[in-house]
Formats: structure tokens, sequence, C-alpha cells
């Protein structure tokens, strides 16, 4: 009995432990993967907006008209009125929190592009009609995730729809377990943008 006793306590603190790498491994990936999601999610957001914009006279940054706040993008309209945009915890393109990333901070910097090297180019350079935009997800613990995607004037976005359509450029969802207040985030860029019917 004594044996048998010695024997379900080491199998149990074994258990234990392979329970407990389990859930820090759980934690990790899903810290990892929910950065990505959510920087995903953003990287489709700007890169879907007109190159420039299309209702005033063009500026690089925020037109006259825009909200100049910090963290609201519920104005923007173009890719450059994402430079240096940053929130925390994130937000949702209505202002809305995502309580379930509290202690999360996304932030964007857009910036000019020579199209024949690539290279970044000096504030106050003449746009080459290429943008180079950087989408960062640092976590609670200061993780970075980082995303870069080019933005180019003239593309589909920039032609006149022959009639109205709504442009599908990034899927996504968000599952809700129980009543807990964590949601999980995925979805993924529509390389080949779709127009809805």
């Amino acid at each position: 009995m004594a044996f048998s006793s010695v024997l379900v306590g080491v199998l149990g603190v074994a258990a234990l432990n392979t329970v407990g790498s389990s859930v820090r491994t759980w934690r990790i990936t899903g810290d990892q993967y929910g950065g990505t999601a959510i920087a995903k999610q953003l990287m489709a957001e700007v890169l879907g907006q007109n190159y420039e914009d299309p209702d005033e006279t063009p500026v690089y940054g925020h037109e006259a008209s825009e909200s100049q706040s910090p963290t609201s993008r519920g104005d923007f309209d173009d890719t450059d009125d994402f430079d240096d945009w940053s929130a925390s915890p994130p937000q949702l393109k209505d202002g809305t929190d995502m309580t379930e990333y509290t202690g999360w901070t996304r932030e964007v910097i857009v910036q000019k592009v020579d199209p024949q090297g690539m290279a970044v180019l000096p504030d106050g350079a003449t746009d080459q009609m290429l943008r180079c935009v950087t989408v960062t997800v640092t976590d609670p613990s200061g993780k970075a995730t980082t995303l870069v995607g080019h933005r180019a004037n003239g593309g589909m976005l920039e032609q006149t729809a022959g009639a109205d359509v709504t442009v599908v450029n990034w899927i996504g969802s968000e599952l809700r377990l129980g009543s807990s207040d964590a949601n999980s985030h995925t979805g993924t860029v529509v390389l080949n943008h779709a127009a809805q019917p």
C-alpha cells in the first residue's frame, strides 16, 4: 500500500508538471497568434484605403477636415492618415477598445519609398507613388510582432468602378468561449480583392 501511494504521488506530480507546461505553451502560442491576427487586421485596413485622399487636396498626413485624435481612425480614408497612429489597448475602427487585449499596443508607420531601390525616403521627400506600411503589435510582456506591406498608387482601389461595389480585403472571425471576456481573433488578408454583391 505504501508503494502504491508513493507511485500515485509521483505520477500525480508528473501529470501536474505536464499540464502546467501545456498551459504555458498554450498561453504563449495564443499570445503570438493573437498579436499576428490583430496586426493582419490592421494591415488589411491600411492597405485597403485609397493611396491619397479622394475628397480633398491630398497632403501627407491628416487633411484639414479629418480628426487629429491620437487614437480614433474613423475619419482615415487614405494610407498616410495612419502614419504615427497608435492605440493601447488596440481599438476597432470606430474607436471601441478591444478589451481582451488590455495592455497590448498597436502602432502604424507609413513611409514613402523609392520604387527603384525600395529605399525609404526621408521626411519631406517627393512622393514616388509607393509607400511602406509597418504595423507593430506589442503584447503586455513587451514582445513585438511586426508586419511590413507596400501600397502603390494606381492599384485596384484607385480604379473607377462601373457600379457601386463593396470591396472585401480582409476576412476574419471573433470567437468567445463561455462567459469569458477573452475572445479569440483570426483572419486573413484577401490578396485578390473580390467585389461583394
